[in-house]
């Protein structure tokens, strides 16, 4: 795979001799995805205390990511604090991006297919966003977010018979404090997992931490109690490892469109 401009993917295009244009942000879920979005960005850490946000150039673009956490209200606070200039922080935002896997809904759609939603449905409220990402890349389809990890396979068929392609926990958040701020906003989600191939369970949700990162202790005791689950669980944690990467080079993409 290239980037919009034809060099090869996992390490953004820098321009340091023109100033930049815009600030964008990039939200990171969880820290794979935190991990997927540096390093296609080429971004570098802007201090040695932990959680300071990654930072870089890519186009005309300085480019900020930040780990948020998974769900809804961990994202819209983290959203709602870049429009707040009693933040020490505080920065003027040009463009959010929000990265990351999603739960894939359509049986013909590969572990590893780039949505590209034309629209961003929030399950709570019933709230429609209209998607429009920078570029010209061809949008298709709906993208649902849930207050949790759904393993209602009912709700899924419903999902789908609904016209949504995947299912995640941020985007709509996202989307609604970015246009109450009048902020431009857009996501770059890849299916990492699909219900009906069985690999996310309860089990993994319960040694899995707020901000997406694994409970190695949980996690332990688990493995030793059922061992055959360490295969699927490798299988999960590759196939959402590839599709954090391909979504944060989507979103290199995208980062370059703003600059045409």
């Amino acid at each position: 795979m290239t980037k919009a401009d034809g060099s090869p993917s996992g390490q953004a295009v820098v321009m340091p001799a023109e100033p930049a244009r815009r600030h964008v942000v990039v939200l990171a879920p969880m820290p794979l995805e935190l991990h997927a979005i540096t390093t296609a960005f080429g971004l570098s850490r802007s201090g040695p205390v932990k959680g300071a946000p990654w930072t870089g150039r890519v186009g005309r673009s300085d480019v900020t990511a930040i780990h948020i956490g998974m769900g809804p209200p961990l994202t819209r606070v983290a959203t709602e604090r870049l429009f707040d200039p009693a933040q020490p922080d505080h920065m003027p935002v040009d463009h959010v991006m929000i990265a990351g896997i999603c739960g894939g809904l359509d049986p013909d759609l590969d572990v590893g297919t780039l949505i590209n939603a034309e629209t961003i449905v929030d399950y709570t409220s019933g709230t429609e966003y209209r998607h429009s990402p920078p570029g010209d890349e061809p949008r298709a389809g709906k993208i649902i977010t849930t207050e949790g990890a759904t393993l209602d396979h009912e709700l899924s068929r419903r999902f789908r018979a609904d016209g949504c392609l995947g299912v995640d926990m941020e985007n709509s958040a996202v989307a609604e404090v970015c246009e109450a701020h009048g902020c431009p906003w857009s996501v770059y989600r890849c299916i990492g997992d699909r219900w009906f191939d069985g690999l996310l369970d309860q089990r993994v949700l319960d040694v899995t931490n707020p901000d997406g990162s694994g409970n190695q202790e949980k996690l332990a005791h688990l493995l030793a109690r059922e061992p055959d689950l360490a295969a699927k669980l490798e299988q999960l944690g590759h196939d959402t490892t590839m599709a954090a990467r391909l979504a944060a080079e989507a979103a290199v993409r995208g980062c370059l469109a703003l600059d045409a």
